[in-house]
């Protein structure tokens, strides 16, 4: 699944992923959650921001049934934790994923960064998940690091990355690159652009959000498809 953390209804984003979680049902299911579950989390010591306890509760029920979660970090919650593997067993992923099933091989990762250009936003991202910046981020009290970290995610979603949510372009070309290194499947996210692109038998599947589009990829009877909840 991909996206769910930045506008809309809360109260929808938290119905739908309750449905979706509520049909994995044991041990033979395994959720991929491919960033930004999140619109922004920062990992205090001792503080859990308030408007994610809901979707806690709903992440904790799934390995108390025997289904695995993995989560990799988006460009909104890349400053997860310990926390979620910790309390919730939730195995956390900050590189991108590779796996066998069926026979096939799949990489998954959230997208952003991926692909050439955009050396603006890949600087960025060195100097925002660097240990030092992460250190001063949290001598901030969260009531001004919240709010702040917000007002920037809306800015950079409005103005500095609103045209690469536009283009899937880039990304196919991140998906065929990685067909001619052998995988069959790329699973990817950040666009919020639900997308199926097949080539000489490969296929690439952006997974789009669970804001507007409620989309995510489904791995049945070794068949991969883009689907949406309803």
């Amino acid at each position: 699944m991909g996206s769910s953390g930045h506008s809309g209804s809360d109260r929808e984003k938290l119905a739908r992923l309750s449905l979706l979680f509520d049909r994995m049902a044991g041990p033979d299911d395994r959720l991929f959650i491919l960033g930004d579950l999140f619109d922004f989390w920062f990992e205090y010591r001792t503080v859990i921001q308030k408007e994610h306890l809901e979707i806690i509760g709903l992440l904790k029920s799934l390995p108390s049934r025997g289904v695995a979660v993995d989560l990799l970090v988006g460009n909104h919650d890349f400053w997860i934790g310990d926390f979620l593997s910790r309390e919730l067993g939730i195995t956390v992923h900050r590189q991108p994923l590779v796996l066998e099933a069926g026979g096939k091989k799949m990489f998954l990762a959230h997208g952003d960064g991926l692909g050439k250009g955009d050396r603006g936003y890949k600087m960025l991202k060195i100097f925002l998940r660097n240990p030092f910046t992460i250190w001063l981020y949290r001598l901030l009290h969260p009531d001004l690091a919240v709010p702040f970290a917000k007002w920037f995610s809306q800015v950079s979603r409005n103005h500095l990355t609103k045209g690469m949510h536009l283009d899937p372009g880039p990304l196919i070309e991140v998906a065929r690159e990685k067909f001619a290194l052998g995988f069959d499947f790329v699973l990817l996210g950040h666009t919020h652009l639900p997308m199926v692109h097949e080539e000489d038998g490969n296929i690439y599947i952006n997974l789009g959000d669970f804001i507007d589009n409620f989309s995510y990829a489904a791995y049945r009877d070794d068949v991969l498809s883009l689907e949406y909840l309803k």
